[in-house]
């Protein structure tokens, strides 16, 4: 199917199967990828990415062609997110991290097993963060959105993204000196 993002769409919304199956497969990726950053937790985060979809589907008809479909995608996604965290299973849940098994064929299993590791310390740090700040963090940092997009995905202002990115990279950045000292100590040994 090779046609413009707003034809797809076009097509989802006159009902063609095939093209909300094509948006579908075409953002899964990385949907999962924001949603497991958010959660450290790969059912979870399935779960996200299966509901963002539905609610992408349900609501396609409200969708601003001005908007890039991913950035309304990232919103969708960060709001489920979000939710999950503020509530009680959410609360419960965000502290039993899972190391999400990435493949990588081009680095050796030493190299894996580091970054593994890594990953799974930014999620233990990250889950210390407060929800804005972990939203934040995650669309900025580890997404690379610019500050604007993260502005519109998050309904903020950019005062607000610059003080919450601040103290996130803050905590995550002495929460990770941790991990490096000690890292540090067990490779030297």
């Amino acid at each position: 199917m090779e046609s413009t993002s707003q034809e797809i769409i076009a097509q989802a919304l006159g009902g063609s199967n095939e093209a909300i199956r094509f948006l579908v497969v075409q953002n899964q990726a990385f949907a999962y990828s924001v949603a497991y950053r958010f959660l450290g937790n790969s059912e979870d985060a399935e779960d996200i990415v299966q509901e963002a979809f539905i609610r992408l589907w349900k609501n396609l008809h409200k969708y601003n062609p001005e908007v890039k479909l991913t950035t309304w995608l990232y919103r969708i996604i960060a709001n489920l997110c979000l939710d999950f965290l503020k509530s009680a299973y959410g609360r419960q849940r965000k502290n039993t991290v899972d190391v999400h098994p990435a493949v990588h064929h081009s680095i050796g299993s030493d190299e894996l097993i580091q970054s593994n590791e890594l990953n799974r310390w930014i999620q233990e740090a990250a889950s210390g963060l407060t929800p804005k700040q972990k939203a934040v963090f995650i669309l900025r940092d580890l997404e690379d959105l610019s500050v604007e997009e993260v502005c519109g995905i998050l309904s903020m202002s950019a005062g607000n993204v610059k003080s919450n990115l601040y103290y996130a990279r803050k905590q995550m950045s002495e929460k990770l000196k941790k991990y490096y000292q000690t890292s540090d100590k067990i490779r030297t040994i």
